[in-house]
C-alpha cells in the first residue's frame, strides 16, 4: 500500500492496515498549526512520554510546536510538490477518477516527510475521504545520529558528516528511527503498525532504505516491544550513556541500540 491522496484536499498520506485503518500518517500542515501544536504540547509534556525522550525541549511550549511545524513544512515543500505532480501525471495517463489510486514510484527521496500520526474522526460519506482528524503522535526516519559514539565527540560529528554526504537513494545511508504516541492510545498496536507502514510504504520503496537503526532508554518497555515486532534486534546496551536531564528530572541512563533486519 503506497501513497494515497485525499480527493478533497489533494493531501498525500499513508494509511495503517486493519485494525488501525482509521489512523493515517501525513506531512505537517500550516492550516491547522495551532490545533496540532496544542495536541503536540499535551503529549510531549505528559509524564508517560517526556522522560523517555531526548530531543524535544522540556517543558514543551505551544510556540515550540509551531516553530517545529513551520520548519518541517518548509523542508517538505519539494516532496509535496513532486508527489502531487506524480499523482496528476498518473491520473492523466490512466484517465481514472478514483482518488484512491496508488502512485507508482518515480525517484528516490532524501526525506521522510510523513511524520504526523493522526486519528481520523470524520469521513465524507460520498468519497470516503477524511474530513477531520486529530494529531496523536509522531514518527520520523532521518539520517542517523550515531548514538554509539560519545556525545559531543569529534568521532560522532565525523560519522554524521560522512553519512550526511551520501547522496539520496544510496544503499549505504544509515537511517535512524524516532517516534512517540499519545499515552491515551498506548497498548493498541498503533505504533507497531505505524513503524511497519512508514518502512514498507515509504522508506524502502521511495528512499531506497537498507540500513535502519533505532534506540531507546533502558526501561522503556513499550518501545522495546514495538521494535522487536518490526524485526529489529538489539546489538548493544550503552551503560549510563544518555546525559543527565535536570529539566526532566532524569539521571544518566543507559541506551539500547538496535539494527533493523529488513522486511519480514
Amino acid at each position: 500500500m503506497p501513497v494515497f491522496f485525499n480527493p478533497l484536499t489533494k493531501e498525500p498520506y499513508l494509511r495503517l492496515p486493519a485494525p488501525c485503518s482509521h489512523i493515517i500518517i501525513t506531512m505537517d500542515r500550516l492550516h491547522d498549526i495551532e490545533e496540532t501544536s496544542k495536541e503536540m504540547t499535551k503529549i510531549l509534556n505528559d509524564p508517560l512520554v517526556y522522560p523517555w525522550l531526548e530531543g524535544p525541549p522540556y517543558p514543551f511550549l505551544p510556540k515550540d510546536g509551531e516553530d517545529w511545524i513551520k520548519l518541517q513544512c518548509k523542508e517538505s515543500e519539494s516532496v509535496l510538490s513532486r508527489l502531487q505532480q506524480e499523482y496528476e501525471r498518473s491520473r492523466n495517463q490512466t484517465k481514472c477518477k478514483d482518488a484512491g489510486d496508488q502512485v507508482a514510484p518515480k525517484e528516490f527521496f532524501d526525506v521522510c516527510a510523513f511524520r504526523c500520526i493522526r486519528e481520523v474522526t470524520e469521513y465524507d460519506l460520498k468519497t470516503g475521504a477524511a474530513l477531520k482528524d486529530v494529531y496523536i503522535g509522531s514518527i520520523s526516519i532521518a539520517r542517523y545520529s550515531f548514538y554509539e559514539l560519545a556525545y559531543g565527540s569529534s568521532e560522532r560529528e565525523e560519522a554524521q558528516a560522512r553519512n550526511n554526504e551520501i547522496p539520496a537513494g544510496d544503499k549505504g545511508i544509515v537511517w535512524g528511527l524516532g517516534n512517540y504516541l499519545s499515552p491515551k492510545l498506548h497498548g493498541q498496536g498503533i505504533m507497531t503498525l505505524a513503524v511497519r507502514t512508514i518502512i514498507r510504504d515509504w522508506a524502502v520503496p521511495r528512499m531506497n532504505m537498507h540500513i535502519l537503526k533505532a534506540s531507546y532508554l533502558v526501561g522503556n518497555a513499550g518501545s522495546a516491544k514495538v521494535m522487536i515486532k518490526n524485526n529489529f534486534e538489539e546489538v548493544s546496551t550503552l551503560e549510563d550513556w544518555a546525559p543527565e536531564s535536570k529539566a526532566r528530572g532524569r539521571p544518566r541512563m543507559s541506551i539500547v541500540v538496535l539494527n533493523w533486519k529488513g522486511l519480514s
